[in-house]
């Protein structure tokens, strides 16, 4: 049987990939505010969210059965036989098992769904590593396995200037959020092997976090001969062609680097002001 493979993630891995003619396909999540619902990144945009996430009821909702039976028959309508899944995490959202109960009951595609434990461009970079395989003909099966061996190779840091939003998310308690709001103390996440957010440092300052951002990342590279690095923000004050640059020097081994929005559904659960850096090692 001739493969023909397709790559599906959905919007939170904070893919921006031009090339329409790649064999990508994106599933979005949705916002709702105040009981009005928006699809990520088509009908709003980040500004919008952040104008409207301090003065409106703001949430995000799982792409519907609808929307995933849906990409199963365009996938299968231009002729795919194969279709990879990359979602975010199943720790941090409902996606994947969504994903999984449709793949499991649809006929006419051979689907394997991946838990990448990791979110935005962390998962991002297992899509795009598969994109790259398909590229170079490789079998559906060695994909997976390979994309699935290598997942530990890529990880997010990020940081915010207020807890407000991951306390309202659920992500962080009450008592701990307000207590590091009167404290100034800034938190530096990421997600663990289970694929769920952990603090791996806290500093007095949102600075001070940003520059162990930069620490982490460092730490993480290690002796790593090529990496690709994407710096991801959310309307931060701070000077981004700066942040940049202080990034290249400290990490000289880059194979690419790459400044991007995150995505606004995303950024409901960031608000403002939050710098995220995401590497894959080669």
């Amino acid at each position: 049987m001739i493969e023909k493979i397709a790559v599906l993630a959905d919007s939170g891995s904070d893919l921006n990939v031009s090339n329409k003619d790649l064999p990508l396909f994106l599933l979005p999540l949705r916002i709702i505010i105040d009981e009005k619902e928006y699809v990520d990144k088509k009908d709003i945009t980040l500004n919008e969210v952040l104008s409207k996430i301090d003065d409106s009821k703001v949430s995000t909702s799982l792409p519907s059965p609808k929307d995933i039976l849906e990409t199963f028959d365009l996938i299968k309508s231009q002729g795919f036989t194969h279709v990879i899944c990359i979602p975010i995490s199943k720790g941090l959202s409902g996606t994947m098992n969504i994903i999984l109960q449709m793949a499991q009951e649809y006929e006419g595609l051979n689907i394997e769904v991946i838990d990448t434990k990791n979110i935005s461009m962390a998962s991002g970079y297992s899509s795009l590593e598969a994109l790259d395989m398909i590229r170079n003909k490789v079998p559906f099966q060695e994909i997976v396995q390979k994309i699935n061996e290598r997942l530990t190779l890529k990880k997010v840091f990020f940081t915010v200037e207020k807890l407000l939003y991951l306390k309202r998310g659920g992500r962080i308690g009450l008592v701990a959020a307000t207590v590091a709001e009167l404290l100034k103390i800034k938190p530096v996440i990421t997600c663990n092997e289970h694929g769920i957010y952990y603090t791996v440092k806290k500093e007095r300052g949102y600075q001070r976090a940003v520059n162990e951002l930069i620490n982490q990342v460092v730490e993480f590279v290690a002796d790593s001969k090529s990496y690709d690095v994407t710096l991801l923000n959310s309307n931060t004050s701070l000077d981004l062609s700066e942040l940049a640059e202080k990034i290249k020097s400290r990490l000289p081994k880059m194979k690419s680097f790459h400044l991007s929005n995150i995505t606004p559904a995303l950024a409901i659960h960031t608000g403002p002001e939050a710098l995220g850096i995401a590497v894959s090692l080669d």
